[in-house]
Order: C-alpha cells, then sequence, then structure tokens
C-alpha cells in the first residue's frame, strides 16, 4: 500500500497559453527511436508506450486494425491528466486495435492509482479464458486514507480471453486484499463488450466486470462513489469450477459502492461452470447503499449447482436503499430477481430495497421448485430486514413446479415490506403462486396482486392452500385493505404472445406483450401503496407512462 495523495498535488497546472497537449502515435511499422507525434513518426511498441511520460492532456492513439503484443500499463508521474486535462489512451485510423497478451499472466490494461484518464476504442485479447491467469482491465487504488480518484473512464472496450476478470477495479489486488477504504468517484465504464472471460479465476475473482473495495460497511465508509456502468454487453464468462471459498462467472457484481447506477446492459450465459455453493448472478448488488439497475436485459446465466443462484438480478447482502427497475429477466438457471442477506455481523443490515416494474420470464430452468420469478430470503436472525418492496412487477412462468413469488426465510426477519400489485401468471402445472417457507409474522404482506395459475396452489409456512379464503382465514392480514380483499384471482389478459425471449438489451417496444387488454381486471385494478403504506411508486412504468395514471393498475404496465 502506498500514502493517499490528493491526486490534484503537484501536478502543474498548464497555463491556456501553452501549446495543446500533444498526440502520439503508436504503429507497428514505426519506431521507438522516434517522437511519435506523427503517424510518419509512430513509436513501435506498448515497451515504450509504458516507459514514457505523457503530459497530461496528451492523447496515445493505437493504429486501428493492427495488433500490439503484450500489455497496456499505465502508472502516475506517467500517463495521468489532471482536473480539466483527461489524458487519452484509443485508436486512429481505420476500425481499433488490438493489444494481445503474449503471455499467461499479461493483463489487457494494468493501471495503477488511475486518474483523469480515458481509455476507448480499444480491443483486449487474452491468451484464453481457461489458461490466462491474468485479468482483461485491471484499474487499482491502493492508497491509504480513503482517497478516491477521479475522472477515470473505459469506453467502448472489447475485453476477452483472460483467465481472471473482464473488467476489474478493486481496493488492493482483489476484492478480499483491501486495507482501507480508497476507491474512485464517478468511474464510468460505457459501451464496452466483456465476454469468454473466468475460465482461470481464483479465490474472490472471476467476474464480467466487478467493481469492489473494502469489506465490511458496518464498520467501514464506501470505497466507490457515484460509478456508472452503462451500454454493456457481459456474456459467456463461464466461471471456474473447483473454487471453494467463492463464486464466479457473474456479469456483473458490484459492491462497497454508494449511488451506482448500472443501466442499458445485457447479461447472458455466465456462470455455467461456477461449482461453490452460491452465486453466481447475471447483473447484482452487495453491500451497495442506494444504488440502482435499470434497463437491463439479464437472461440464460447459469450456475454449476443447483441449490442457489444462477438468476438474473440480485440486490443481496449489506444493501441499503437500492433499487432494480424496469428490467428484463428471463431464462435463468436461477430466480429472475433476489432481495437477498447472508449472515454476517460485518455488513449492514439489509434494508429499504425495491424491486418494480419489471418482468420475469420463466426463470428458475434449473430447479423451478427451489427459485422463482422474485426471491426474498435472508439467513440472519436477530437482525431486522425492514422495507424491502417488490411491487408492479409481472411475473410469468410456464415450467412446471415453479414458484411465482418465494420468500425462503428461516427464520423470518422481514417487516414492513411488501409484495404488491404484481402479476403472477403462472402457467405450469404445479406451480406455486406464493411460496412461503415461513409463517411468522412480521413478513412480508401480499396486497393489491393478480394471480393465475392452473390450480391455485400456495404454501404459507407448513401448510398449503388450495383457495384464497383459506389462506386468507389463516392469515386475515394477508390480502386485505379496509377489510376487504385487495386482489384479483383471474388471467391477467397480456396483449400477448408470450414468452418474449431474447430481444438484445432492455427495448419497451419490444416488450409490448406485457402490457394488459383493455378488458383486463389489472387495468385499474391496484391498491395506492403510496398513501396506504408510504411506498414511492416512483415516476414510471417499464413503458415510460407516468405512475399513476387514476387508479394504480397491477403489473408493470401503467395504463390511461
Amino acid at each position: 500500500m502506498r500514502i493517499g495523495l490528493d491526486c490534484g498535488i503537484g501536478i502543474p497546472m498548464r497555463s491556456a497559453a501553452l501549446a495543446p497537449a500533444p498526440i502520439y502515435y503508436v504503429d507497428p511499422a514505426g519506431s521507438d527511436s522516434s517522437d511519435g507525434l506523427s503517424p510518419a513518426t509512430a513509436w513501435q511498441t506498448l515497451g515504450k508506450v509504458n516507459a514514457a511520460t505523457i503530459p497530461a492532456g496528451s492523447q496515445v492513439l493505437f493504429k486501428g486494425g493492427v495488433t500490439f503484443s503484450g500489455s497496456l500499463m499505465l502508472r502516475e508521474g506517467q500517463h495521468f491528466g489532471a482536473p480539466g486535462q483527461t489524458t487519452i489512451f484509443g485508436s486512429y485510423g481505420t476500425g481499433n486495435a488490438t493489444i494481445q497478451a503474449s503471455l499467461n499472466s499479461n493483463r489487457g490494461l494494468d493501471a495503477l492509482n488511475p486518474h483523469h484518464v480515458t481509455v476507448r476504442d480499444l480491443i483486449f485479447v487474452g491468451t484464453g479464458q481457461t489458461v490466462s491467469t491474468a485479468t482483461g482491465c485491471h484499474l487499482v487504488n491502493d492508497l491509504l486514507g480513503n482517497a478516491k480518484l477521479s475522472g477515470v473512464s473505459l469506453l467502448r472496450l472489447d475485453i476477452s480471453g483472460y483467465g481472471v476478470d473482464g473488467i476489474a477495479v478493486y481496493t488492493g489486488d482483489n476484492a478480499y486484499a483491501a486495507t482501507s477504504a480508497s476507491g474512485f468517484d464517478g468511474l464510468l465504464i460505457d459501451g464496452c463488450l466483456v465476454h469468454d472471460c473466468t475460465g482461470n479465476a481464483t479465490d474472490y475473482t472471476g467476474n464480467g466486470i466487478t467493481i469492489q473495495g473494502l469489506y465490511g460497511l458496518a464498520a467501514n465508509p464506501v470505497s466507490h462513489t457515484s460509478p456508472v456502468i452503462r451500454n454493456c454487453k457481459v456474456y459467456n464468462n463461464t466461471g471456474t469450477a473447483g473454487i471453494t471459498v467463492s463464486h464466479s462467472g457473474s456479469g456483473i457484481l458490484l459492491g462497497q459502492c454508494s449511488g451506482a447506477l448500472v443501466e442499458y446492459c445485457e447479461a447472458y450465459n455466465n456462470g455455467a461452470n461456477n461449482t461453490y455453493a452460491s452465486g453466481p448472478v447475471g447483473i447484482w448488488f452487495y453491500e451497495c447503499l442506494n444504488s440502482t439497475i435499470q434497463f437491463c436485459e439479464s437472461h440464460h446465466n447459469k450456475t454449476g449447482v443447483g441449490t442457489s443462484d444462477g438468476g438474473g438480478f440480485d440486490i443481496d447482502g449489506g444493501c441499503q436503499g437500492c433499487t432494480v427497475q424496469y428490467c428484463y429477466s428471463h431464462d435463468n438457471y436461477g430466480s429472475g430477481y433476489q432481495i437477498y442477506q447472508f449472515s454476517d455481523a460485518t455488513i449492514k443490515g439489509l434494508s429499504g430495497n425495491t424491486i418494480r416494474f419489471n418482468i420475469s420470464e420463466n426463470d428458475g430452468t434449473q430447479a423451478p421448485a427451489s427459485k422463482g420469478g422474485v426471491l426474498v430470503g435472508t439467513a440472519e436472525s436477530g437482525r431486522a430486514a425492514p422495507n424491502n418492496n417488490i411491487h408492479n412487477n409481472t411475473i410469468y412462468n410456464s415450467l412446471a413446479s415453479a414458484n411465482g413469488f418465494y420468500l425462503f426465510s428461516n427464520p423470518n426477519q422481514f417487516s414492513a415490506s411488501y409484495f404488491a400489485n404484481n402479476i403472477v401468471y403462472m402457467t405450469g402445472i404445479g406451480s406455486k403462486v406464493i411460496n412461503s417457507s415461513t409463517s411468522l409474522t412480521p413478513a412480508y404482506l401480499c396486497i393489491g396482486n393478480c394471480y393465475s395459475s392452473p390450480s391455485t396452489s400456495l404454501k404459507w409456512g407448513s401448510a398449503t392452500y388450495t383457495t384464497f379464503s383459506n389462506w386468507r382465514t389463516a392469515y386475515p392480514a394477508q390480502e386485505t385493505v379496509a377489510g376487504s380483499a385487495s386482489f384479483k384471482a383471474a388471467n391477467p389478459s397480456l396483449v400477448g404472445p408470450v414468452p418474449v425471449g431474447n430481444i438484445g438489451g432492455f427495448d419497451p417496444l419490444a416488450l409490448g406483450s406485457y402490457k394488459t387488454q383493455g378488458a383486463s381486471v389489472c387495468r385499474n385494478g391496484g391498491q395506492n401503496i403510496n398513501s396506504l403504506y408510504g411506498i414511492d411508486p416512483g415516476p414510471r412504468d417499464l413503458f415510460g407512462n407516468a405512475v399513476p395514471q387514476g387508479v394504480n393498475d397491477i403489473g408493470c404496465f401503467e395504463s390511461a
């Protein structure tokens, strides 16, 4: 570790009267003895770039359509900019340049304590995901003293063939190496393709894109503030079999962040080789505060074991004030959406999280009976998990023995939490619209939902009910508002046809099948969860319609 310094201290600010920062060119046909200041006098190798001292605000551009061998290694005092003087590394000419690992240990991008730097329009290729021992793009802040580095962007990169992580942003060398809460502020990862990595991961590594810091937010501050991951595709990151202490093969995983935003991303076919008992998931948070996942598609994600996870989206242990909204999950081995607290006193309690205006389609393909369209659970006892609300989602499943809403919690720790205004549309034989492992109260209150299944089957605690009347007699607070039944037991009359399948990233125009028809009982059939329970429904539905428009609708669509 190094002592933390303000990244602006000691960096001279350039006067407006000075000449523009130079542009350096790199071409395999060039020469490292040249000045690099024009295509005709280009440098030749990555070694020259790595050893050079680049003035703040300069550009270093690699010739497009050709390949450079080795790693791009960026260091303080040589390669970074200053406020208002971002240094850029990218491509010029036709197409993007490729940086090809020559050794299994070669990282594509190796940046130590980066700030005010953009890496864009490059292709990083490892030696193969099952032989490479390196990460594709590895960004580390190892400063002491809770130092936050800013001005870092990764734009339009294509990263593949690395054995560990695709893109990793860490405090220390990996997710559990941190000894301070130093990290990054406003980090941007935009337009990147991360694929076919993670096949040779080690403990606490092996994700498509990950941002993680100092573990244990019950006692420590967050490491990373306001990171953004946007417009990325993360796929075929299989994970690694045989790791005994951690999972591998997640698509996008963030931890120890506040104000994080993941949007317009697609994660698919990740995690197939994971053999750890939990994880991975397509897109998820743990130990994150006030962070959001939205406008994403997560599908066909897997896990090598059938007991848990392998799902689409997850708000996991230690998360507070996090939201998953306006997303589409389908055909995942695990649950479509999950809120879960693992047992660890060093993390914060699970509270104030929301899953709203999403679609789950045929999730739980690996083990339908033990997963769900939405799953919530906690492994803790003695610590409450309040205000974790799930509303206005549409859950469709045609698999046999599937669960719509699966409450998996022993003992139950949830309180002041609502499953409200959701469509639970099950067409498979033996499906359960609700499956709760606990009957203890306080628990989730189900309010204003529309349920449809071949034969009503609802498990609450040790009992299974075949009528809503019997369930509500046993638990009179369920589906009851002002003394009257609040639910609908009817086909939701979706526009259809469903299922929809792959749509190549979030696109509401491709999801119109999940709107309700004009005569649907779901139109104007919901409850006002704001006035009843103080739940902010958010500004819009999945399709961009303002919420509410008159009486609340049930499901992800709000009709006029």
